[in-house]
């Protein structure tokens, strides 16, 4: 399946079993790993940290059928017709490798998940017989893809989330007949569970949408010392309460609020790090009137006070919560 690597990512190590490649963008480094678990399946653990998705631009002749489960991050991807897909935390999508994607962002800057790249064709000559109704099965969802041509995102399903978390612990080099067995009943559940609304995500939303919010998210993350309503956004970019709490969720992972609160602390984490500014100081940059309620905030996220924190440079437990450094 060498022809759908993403052509930004270089090879680092490949045998008969397993390849890896690695993208450095200067400063992190994104890895994808691919488990060839039988001629045309491959097992694919993604971990990037990097806003752009690296993607193919080579012509796909074969009809590759991709599934993937987001397991940190948001996952964005534009296609056809100015439509945007968004992947989150927790859910899981299929798509077909000729239903090119215009572009592929991960939003938050981050992304982990697991991949099962499909060769039907492929994998149909070497599978086990006792399997064909797993084949035949995945025919079917090729044609639900096909017929619906934007892909298909599920919401979060107990009995597949459980699957994928097994496969994310393990090492299928060390247990290669684990990871086939679990893969395949992966897909055995995957390919049953009814494409139907009641566990299908909502589809998709409009560009001219996503702009607004994301010129929403740029005003609120640059003036975190100044108050801002959501009426007041509504106002100002002519779309009601409602769809903008539900897009601006559906985009970045969290409520408004929620949203905004981790973020004040992700961006005093960076100042306290990286300044030598007060606690009062970094207090009001990041929108408290007064340091105490601040510190109170703090302490509840990070377990310590910022001066505790400050003091102690925990670096560390930073880069475990929110997995990359903030942009000044």
């Amino acid at each position: 399946m060498k022809e759908i690597y993403p052509e930004q990512m270089k090879m680092k190590y490949n045998d008969k079993y397993k390849s890896i490649f690695t993208m450095y963008d200067g400063k992190e480094l994104s890895q994808m790993t691919f488990y060839h678990l039988f001629p045309g399946l491959d097992l694919i653990y993604n971990k990037f940290n990097t806003e752009i998705s690296p993607t193919s631009s080579k012509d796909i002749e074969r009809d590759y059928v991709e599934i993937n489960y987001c397991k940190r991050g948001i996952f964005e991807s534009t296609m056809p017709e100015d439509k945007l897909l968004f992947l989150g935390e927790g859910e899981i999508s299929a798509n077909i490798n000729k239903i090119q994607r215009i572009e592929a962002v991960f939003t938050k800057g981050y992304y982990e998940g697991i991949e099962l790249l499909i060769s039907i064709e492929e994998l149909e000559k070497n599978i086990p017989p006792m399997f064909s109704q797993i084949i035949d099965n995945i025919k079917e969802l090729k044609t639900v893809l096909l017929n619906n041509n934007m892909g298909i995102i599920l919401k979060p399903i107990k009995e597949m989330i459980h699957i994928f978390d097994e496969l994310y612990y393990i090492n299928p080099e060390e247990n290669k007949l684990y990871a086939q067995i679990k893969v395949l009943e992966l897909l055995l559940v995957f390919t049953t569970i009814p494409m139907n609304n009641e566990n299908k995500k909502k589809r998709y939303i409009e560009k001219e949408q996503v702009d607004k919010i994301k010129k929403i998210h740029d005003e609120l993350t640059s003036n975190l010392d100044k108050k801002i309503t959501i009426e007041m956004l509504s106002k100002k970019y002519n779309m009601g309460t409602t769809p903008l709490k539900i897009y601006f969720k559906e985009i970045y992972g969290e409520p408004i609020y929620t949203y905004l609160k981790d973020y004040k602390i992700h961006r005093a984490l960076h100042l306290l790090e990286e300044t030598d500014k007060s606690i009062s100081e970094i207090a009001g940059i990041v929108g408290y009137d007064n340091s105490s309620k601040f510190a109170k905030v703090f302490k509840d996220k990070m377990g310590c006070t910022p001066t505790e924190y400050k003091k102690q440079k925990v670096h560390l437990e930073h880069q475990r919560l929110f997995g990359v450094e903030i942009k000044q």
